[in-house]
């Protein structure tokens, strides 16, 4: 079970760093509320299927192994702010 901890305060990925929300934490992390990539730094398809909670996913390409696969001007400008603007 994961819970929104509202005392966190190191609500961030640990792959590139970027601010993730608690809510994305709780949804996307793993069992701790961790999150080892986000929406900055990997894609959704990816992050829906288990590399937000440290999993393995071999049926898309890691944006590390191939950087220019996950370019684009939303890439690196990803809302991980909640969508509020804080």
């Amino acid at each position: 079970m994961i819970r929104l901890d509202s005392d966190r305060a190191d609500t961030g990925c640990l792959h590139c760093g970027a601010h993730v929300t608690e809510r994305f934490a709780a949804v996307f992390g793993d069992e701790d509320g961790d999150v080892h990539r986000c929406p900055a730094c990997d894609s959704m398809p990816r992050i829906s299927r288990g590399s937000a909670a440290g999993k393995t996913v071999e049926t898309h390409v890691d944006p590390d192994d191939d950087p220019a696969f996950n370019k684009g001007g939303r890439v690196g400008a990803a809302r991980t702010d909640g969508g509020d603007g804080r």
